[in-house]
């Protein structure tokens, strides 16, 4: 006759081994499903890299990130965009993603970077780190980010003879689908441009705008089928902030809505405000002396406006890509 002590033990190391079992049969369940999802996460991206209108290439693809993440890596990437004549080549890629939540990814992007544009313009870049996060839904990616540090390189332009430095310690860029149309937010810090031989003061610059399409009125689409080619053409949108700070209360903010047509002309109504009116006027007229007559011109104006103070609010209007200060034409804007 069984004792009930001797029940009690029995029963619980059977209960312990039923425990330890369904642990490794969960186990290998799991591992066969990650291993399978990679393999098809990999033919995938293969499939889609060379059904792509945009020739993109991944060296040495593989997909990372066993047990509780998943993940695309390429030990370099390599872009070829024959409709603009773009081609673009980047260091290593490495991308995961929680596996219990695998519509929030998370990437790093190593340097350095190459850009060429048909026929003349080419971009060099470098950077300490680079990473980007998306969110998608089941209707596609609804935000984007990126963020850099110490970011340096070049932009060469030889038919027009143009050649620009520039450095950030640190810039971000967040964008959001807002209905149909996209919201986008822009900070760089420490930004020092050296156009030709001449350095321009670091500045920090902001930016916060909503853009429109105006043909289909879908700019949250861009998110997931990229700027078009003509952009920022046939949009619209509304710029609650552009702003240029130099330090020591010197600085430049402008806002207000815009359009921009077919041609890229751009129309709309805004608000100037200026700390540092003579600051700001030295700091473009040394940059870009080609526009040195203008930037004057608009400073004496602006300052006559304020009463002679060195900060102004003033408030512009643009019409088919000229500029105009009241009714005073003060500049005009080239296609955009």
């Amino acid at each position: 006759m069984t004792s009930a002590n001797d029940a009690t033990p029995r029963g619980t190391s059977r209960k312990f081994w039923l425990l330890g079992l369904g642990i490794i049969v969960f186990a290998g369940l799991y591992s066969g499903a990650w291993f399978f999802g990679a393999d098809r996460l990999k033919t995938l991206v293969r499939e889609r890299l060379s059904d792509s209108s945009v020739s993109v290439a991944c060296t040495g693809l593989d997909v990372k990130g066993y047990p509780f993440r998943i993940g695309v890596y390429c030990d370099a990437i390599g872009i070829d965009d024959k409709r603009t004549g773009t081609s673009a080549s980047f260091g290593a890629l490495r991308s995961a993603a929680q596996v219990y939540n695998p519509g929030h990814a998370i990437v790093e992007l190593d340097g350095p970077a190459v850009v060429r544009v048909s026929p003349d313009i080419v971009v060099t870049a470098d950077w300490n780190l680079l990473h980007a996060s998306g969110v998608a839904g089941f209707g596609g990616l609804d935000r984007a980010s990126i963020a850099y540090d110490a970011l340096k390189g070049t932009f060469v332009a030889g038919m027009r003879d143009v050649k620009l430095g520039f450095t950030a310690s640190h810039g971000e860029i967040h964008t959001r689908a807002n209905g149909t149309a996209l919201d986008a937010a822009l900070s760089v810090d420490g930004l020092e441009l050296t156009v030709s031989d001449t350095r321009v003061p670091k500045v920090d610059v902001t930016a916060d705008v909503t853009v429109a399409d105006v043909t289909v009125a879908d700019a949250a689409g861009w998110l997931q089928d990229g700027v078009p080619i003509n952009a920022p053409r046939d949009t619209r949108g509304d710029l609650r902030r552009l702003g240029l700070d130099f330090g020591n209360g010197n600085a430049a903010v402008l806002s207000g809505s815009y359009e921009i047509s077919a041609e890229g002309l751009l129309s709309g109504k805004f608000e100037l405000q200026i700390d540092g009116i003579d600051t700001v006027r030295d700091i473009v007229a040394e940059a870009f002396p080609e526009v040195a007559e203008t930037a004057t011109s608009v400073a004496s104006t602006i300052r006559g406006l304020s009463g002679g103070r060195d900060d102004a609010r003033v408030k512009l209007r643009a019409k088919d890509g000229i500029l105009y200060l009241g009714i005073i034409p003060i500049a005009a804007i080239g296609p955009l």
